[in-house]
């Protein structure tokens, strides 16, 4: 929808990623007056055609479609179309461990939330494993891994066939008819019932924010609700680095067969799974018809927290991101951990036929190599916590006509990619309004 808009609904939705268009679609299936406010584009429905090749392709993580940031940081990556980061992702879903929910409290438990896990589950329509015939790189790792007794395994995955099967997709096509989406236009803050946007006024009885754990934040501080409670504090996101070696010529020659009888590599296919770690291992093509091979290793219950804050009061600028990695030394000894496993493994057949040299970290001191290389797993968490900013109906703290059903409600972070539980959050809540 352009132009300027104007309109009163039952409940407007604040952010038309996965978690927004979760809320959507289970309210318009009740008949309610819903709109949906998003600042990026909107393709339609997948059956129309229109959605760009690079949004839809799994075996690429598509760079197009960000929000701008306050700073070169790759780790605050987000995207800014309908479906968010579920149209951009590397299509994981995983699910937590029944401890990782059963520490939040206010009424949420593994069993309470297992339901909606299972429902989000279903509605994606979610696959064994992203490819039937796995890459050299990652068999080989899987095998080297089931040597040394490390756990691990194909993922599971919301594809279909090679589209990555986004949550507009899945959620929200259905019922589009029941959902007036106004894409492109930009939140400005909320002083209920009204919504502010850089295209007009909007109205509703109930206002529910999913613009995610750096976009929520700034909607609230904008509106002046951060000075009584602590939006934008707790930022969790999992933390690590990226590891890489040179191809061997076995691996090149047994790749290049591969892609010649199966197509072009499917991307990632397994994780390796030790306690509270994730190591991934991931072939890309390389200039001169090469490959490049590395692996991911990730500390899944990091310590530190970080801040989102405003940078100024005017929307179209980036918030201020500080993921704080590390700020608490005994997150380095894990990642550190993580390293010497992922060496182990290419030390043990029928990897190290296809790891050659450690080019990352290479002869690096290790600890200062994590230091410098640090990031996140795109996964962050927290910033509009349960129990902190919001009661365990999402409603924020003296605020009964706003909710919070995104991933900055999620008080602590899973043991696992966090796609699968931001929905099932958005499912629950949905539920209460």
């Amino acid at each position: 929808m352009n132009g300027r808009i104007a309109g009163h609904y039952d409940v407007l939705v604040l952010g038309g990623g996965a978690a927004g268009c979760v809320v959507a679609a289970r309210l318009a299936e009740r008949d309610a007056c819903v709109g949906l406010v998003e600042a990026g584009p909107d393709y339609g429905p997948y059956r129309d055609g229109r959605w760009p090749a690079e949004m839809l392709e799994t075996r690429t993580l598509p760079m197009t479609h960000l929000w701008e940031q306050a700073a070169e940081d790759r780790s605050s990556s987000r995207a800014r179309i309908i479906g968010g980061s579920s149209t951009h992702n590397a299509a994981m879903v995983v699910r937590g461990e029944p401890r990782d929910y059963d520490e939040w409290g206010h009424g949420w438990s593994y069993e309470t939330i297992a339901p909606y896990l299972d429902r989000a589950e279903e509605q994606l329509g979610v696959q064994d494993a992203i490819a039937a015939h796995p890459a050299p790189w990652h068999r080989a790792a899987l095998e080297a891994a089931s040597a040394l007794g490390v756990p691990g395994g194909p993922l599971r995955a919301n594809v279909r066939g090679h589209v990555r099967w986004n949550a507009a997709f899945a959620y929200l096509d259905p019922v589009r008819e029941r959902v007036e989406i106004h894409s492109e236009t930009l939140v400005e803050r909320v002083d209920p019932p009204r919504v502010h946007t850089d295209r007009g006024v909007l109205e509703a009885e109930t206002i529910v924010l999913a613009a995610g754990a750096y976009g929520t934040p700034p909607i609230l501080l904008r509106s002046g609700l951060g000075s009584e409670l602590p939006v934008g504090e707790g930022l969790t996101d999992h933390v690590g680095i990226g590891m890489g070696w040179a191809p061997t010529e076995e691996l090149v020659r047994d790749t290049a067969a591969h892609e010649a009888e199966h197509g072009p590599l499917h991307e990632p296919f397994s994780l390796l799974t030790p306690p509270d770690l994730h190591l991934g291992p991931w072939t890309n093509r390389a200039g001169g018809g090469g490959y490049d091979v590395s692996m991911i290793v990730f500390f899944l219950k990091p310590r530190s927290r970080g801040r989102v804050a405003l940078s100024s009061e005017d929307a179209r600028e980036p918030p201020l991101i500080d993921h704080g990695f590390l700020a608490d030394e005994r997150d380095l000894e894990p990642v550190i951990v993580g390293v010497e496993l992922a060496r182990r493994l290419t030390r043990t057949e029928p990897l190290e036929r296809y790891a050659g040299e450690e080019l990352r970290p290479g002869t690096d001191d290790v600890a200062r190599y994590v230091r410098e290389n640090v990031r996140g797993y795109f996964h962050p968490v927290g910033t509009c916590a349960l129990g902190a900013v919001c009661d365990a109906r999402g409603r924020v703290r003296g605020h009964e006509s706003l909710v919070v059903a995104d991933a900055s409600f999620v008080p602590t972070i899973p043991r696992a990619n966090t796609h699968l539980t931001v929905l099932a959050v958005a499912e629950r809540i949905a539920e209460t309004l």
